[in-house]
């Protein structure tokens, strides 16, 4: 290769874009980096279960345990992100990663899925899922802070469960079988109770799914489940 012909390789290695996979290969995993996908999981039922901190309705003024949740909450985000990055599940966080243009598509495509969502509801008859019905529920218990926090904490919790969990780590051999099992563990954990519901999770799996098997990358998804989230908390919230 003469000095022309190498630079022109770098040039093109250059010009690469650098958000659609991360740099870090993630290894081949074996049983015992796959059993500690539980560790992940008890993480993420710590950070829900730490609302019951709010049971008597004093609660959502009282600063000690509002700043106690903010706390332990904080702590499974970090212990989770430090297990991914342990076992090179993700790559470390880059501002790179975070491409604006692919994220309001994602968002878009999230919209698209509620309104098609709200037409099955329409011609069904149907107003709610149970699994929306019980979040607006449990918010009005919550201070808003709280409430506002676990709920967008899904944009970080759900998207290395049910989207980096299958694809990097459980059924990393087998990209098809891990799409198929992300789509379906997502759509099951929000309870969908009759098709309607069924639709409306169904179609918001695929698109993030989709979105995860085309691009493989954890902060894209992450930024787009937080921002759908965080759009729907503040409808609830300015209804309270």
């Amino acid at each position: 290769m003469d000095y022309f012909e190498k630079i022109e390789k770098e040039l093109d290695l250059a010009q690469k874009k650098q958000d659609d996979f991360f740099v870090d290969t993630p290894p081949k995993q074996n049983w015992l980096s796959r059993l500690s996908f539980i560790w992940l999981l008890v993480l993420w039922q710590i950070s829900q279960s730490i609302i019951l901190f709010f049971k008597q309705p004093e609660d959502k003024t009282n600063l000690w345990k509002i700043s106690l949740f903010v706390l332990i909450f904080i702590d499974c985000v970090l212990l989770s992100y430090h297990w991914a990055r342990k076992h090179q599940l993700i790559p470390a966080i880059n501002w790179r990663y975070f491409h604006l243009g692919k994220i309001a598509a994602g968002f878009g495509m999230m919209f698209a899925t509620a309104i098609v969502s709200g037409l099955v509801m329409h011609i069904s008859g149907t107003n709610n899922t149970e699994n929306q019905a019980l979040l607006e529920e449990i918010g009005k218990k919550l201070p808003p802070l709280v409430f506002f926090i676990m709920t967008t904490s899904a944009g970080f919790f759900e998207e290395l469960i049910f989207r980096v969990g299958p694809f990097e780590l459980l059924f990393n051999k087998w990209p098809k079988i891990a799409a198929i099992v992300a789509w379906g563990l997502f759509t099951a954990a929000h309870g969908p109770t009759d098709f309607a519901s069924f639709v409306t999770y169904g179609l918001m799996s695929l698109v993030l799914t989709g979105l995860y098997a085309k691009y493989r990358n954890f902060y894209l998804n992450m930024s787009v489940h937080f921002l759908w989230n965080a759009f729907g908390m503040i409808g609830i919230l300015m209804s309270m």
